[in-house]
């Protein structure tokens, strides 16, 4: 083992995800790689190396990696019959490697363009009055001069009813890669003083994609929202057989008139909530059909989620990835702007 340095005489403090990395000798080539954690496979690959981030729940755990190569010879990690002890202390984003793809200035236009969804597709008791501008100068929203760039989108809903609820979406120009099972989303937003806090039921974030897998396309929607009515995080999940919103964690009221910076780590992973990474990965051998909530980081604090829910199912979906911002208003007669800056994916 290379990442967490860990033995077996002693616990080893980390934060989740846990990055590990190890590589294996062997007379034969390596082919392959499994993570166990509390004698659970957790993650696994058909790789040389290992190089991933596993999300851990806080508190202690037992590991062990195992390796194999081409004559089916196992290595295993450590080497005694005693696991190696980590102890979970605390959340933090993770770092992408240095090959993964970063598609970045989402906000900007040269990325491509955002769509107002005004068609009742997002629910609530009405879909109308929302729509886009941008943002250039240093005093737009009121004086206070966004993170870096000082440009990006201006999203606004005029609701028509108590509970209007509006979607703005980005969708990437290049379909999504076969390869690709994990997302770091980065944006910065801002909701300005002349917003009130009373006038918000949610604010909702999302990321989205689909692209055929080993039993057809799928369509993986990682839906999160801070609901304001009860101060609650909550993510689009499994309740009583369908997807629906279920709380996840509190609280997540954001203030008014300040910049915030939010950072999602989110996973495609297979039924049983880890991820098999298979030597080429094409729609034949990718089953990673599901999804996992890993966390979310605002303003440095990150929140773990943890949660695995079921992708959708959609056989007339082209492949697309793209992420979403939707607000959702509390009562009729009233204006929510929110500010959008710097929004990044990097996946790999």
């Amino acid at each position: 083992m290379q990442l967490p340095v860990l033995s077996t005489s002693s616990t080893a403090q980390v934060t989740s995800p846990v990055h590990f990395q190890a590589t294996a000798n062997s007379s034969s080539t390596i082919t392959g790689y499994v993570v166990y954690v509390d004698n659970q496979n957790v993650y696994q690959n058909y790789a040389v190396s290992l190089d991933t981030w596993v999300v851990l729940s806080s508190g202690t755990h037992n590991v062990h990696v195992s390796a194999w190569d081409a004559n089916n010879t196992e290595y295993t990690a450590p080497d005694t019959q005693s696991d190696y002890v980590i102890n979970v202390t605390g959340f933090a984003a993770p770092t992408a490697p240095a090959n993964a793809t970063q598609i970045a200035n989402i906000d900007e236009p040269s990325t491509g363009s955002w769509t107002v969804d005004n068609s009742g597709g997002a629910g609530g008791q009405c879909s109308s009055g929302g729509s886009i501008g941008s943002f250039s100068s240093s005093s737009d929203p009121d004086t206070n001069s966004p993170p870096a760039s000082g440009v990006g989108q201006h999203f606004v809903l005029n609701s028509k009813c108590q509970y209007n609820n509006t979607l703005f979406y980005w969708k990437d120009p290049a379909a999504p890669s076969q390869a690709d099972t994990n997302f770091l989303w980065d944006f910065w937003f801002y909701i300005p003083t002349s917003t009130q806090s009373s006038n918000i039921q949610a604010l909702e974030f999302d990321l989205f994609e689909a692209l055929p897998v080993s039993d057809g396309v799928h369509e993986f929607m990682f839906g999160s929202q801070c609901n304001y009515a009860s101060n609650q995080w909550q993510l689009w999940l499994d309740s009583g057989g369908k997807l629906s919103w279920v709380n996840a964690a509190s609280p997540c009221k954001f203030s008014i008139g300040s910049w915030h910076h939010a950072t999602y780590f989110l996973q495609r992973v297979t039924p049983a909530g880890y991820q098999i990474i298979p030597a080429s990965p094409d729609s034949s051998t990718d089953t990673n059909t599901y999804l996992r909530f890993g966390t979310v980081t605002i303003d440095g604090n990150t929140t773990y989620f943890g949660d695995v829910a079921y992708s959708t199912s959609q056989s007339s979906w082209s492949p697309v990835l793209g992420v979403q911002h939707q607000l959702d208003s509390a009562a009729s007669g009233i204006t929510i702007d929110e500010y959008v800056t710097e929004e990044s994916l990097t996946v790999w």
